[in-house]
């Protein structure tokens, strides 16, 4: 039997490799070498190479890593929050944000919607001028400022809200197994709770200093965010880095609305989706 499912595995990937290859969209341009780095195969060498040290503080998991500290609910599996350091520690990770076209600058604005535990807002802080946070979950907000006063970082700006493409109310998802897959629901259920939803025009043009680099990992969402701030991205063009491995369709999406925002852009990572026996393209690139 077990033998029998790894060779449907197998299979199935090399299936998806197949078709990968021979669709004629933008997602055949990414380059054909991140097949040889998949993200899981990073994920365990980051893990092997490094000292990680797990404790306490107050009431999170704290993990410490070359040096620097990260704050986790003590619900957050392990592994989950070691793949995300992963993501940030390991340069050519495929879901690395910034690299190639997308540095870091001293002077940049970051913008970062769905900065969740504000793992990425805190790695960037102290390289950059000034962090605003967006993240709809009060639980998350409220750990956010507790990592930054940890690692002796001024407070950042958190925007308690969702992006999309119009201003109005949504109910989302706290998923205690895993934060980071809190998600929208389509209607008030168990545990749901209603948040605003706001604009990336209405909340880029109410900040002082307009964000110069955006990061962004919304579950899905981002469609629909960027869509609702063509009119900053088309008058300030602000640097990119953008996920687009939750939903088939997603980083074909992004390629045409960003294009059409007069971006440059470079898809990176492949990611196997093995419900589909596709791979979908994990993250986008864009600059002018």
């Amino acid at each position: 039997m077990r033998e029998r499912g790894l060779l449907r595995g197998v299979s199935g990937k090399l299936w998806a490799v197949l078709k990968h290859l021979a669709q004629a969209g933008p997602e055949r341009q990414v380059a054909k070498h991140w097949l040889l780095k998949p993200a899981g195969a990073m994920n365990r060498g980051f893990r092997a190479d490094n000292q990680i040290h797990f404790s306490s503080y107050e009431n999170y998991q704290r993990i410490d890593v070359q040096g620097q500290s990260f704050l986790w609910p003590k619900s957050f599996p392990r592994e989950f929050a070691l793949n995300i350091l992963a993501e940030l520690f390991v340069a050519d990770h495929p879901h690395q944000y910034l690299c190639g076209a997308t540095p870091l600058a001293a002077d940049d604005v970051v913008l970062d919607i769905g900065a969740c535990e504000g793992s990425f807002a805190a790695y960037v802080a102290a390289r950059c001028r000034e962090v605003v946070c967006v993240e709809p979950s009060p639980a998350m907000c409220a750990l956010i400022p507790r990592l930054f006063a940890l690692r002796q970082l001024p407070a950042p700006r958190v925007l308690q809200c969702l992006l999309g493409a119009g201003s109005g109310l949504a109910h989302f998802y706290d998923d205690a197994s895993n934060p980071a897959a809190s998600r929208i629901v389509d209607h008030a259920s168990d545990g749901a709770y209603p948040v605003p939803v706001r604009t990336l025009d209405e909340v880029a043009e109410a900040l002082e200093r307009k964000p110069t680099f955006i990061k962004c990992d919304a579950e899905g969402a981002e469609p629909m965010i960027f869509a609702g701030g063509a009119r900053f991205l088309r008058r300030h063009h602000p640097r990119l880095a953008i996920t687009t491995y939750h939903n088939d369709g997603d980083y074909r999406a992004m390629f045409d609305l960003l294009r059409s925002f007069d971006y440059q852009v470079e898809g990176k990572g492949l990611l196997y989706s093995p419900e589909r026996s596709t791979l979908r393209v994990q993250m986008i690139h864009a600059w002018a």
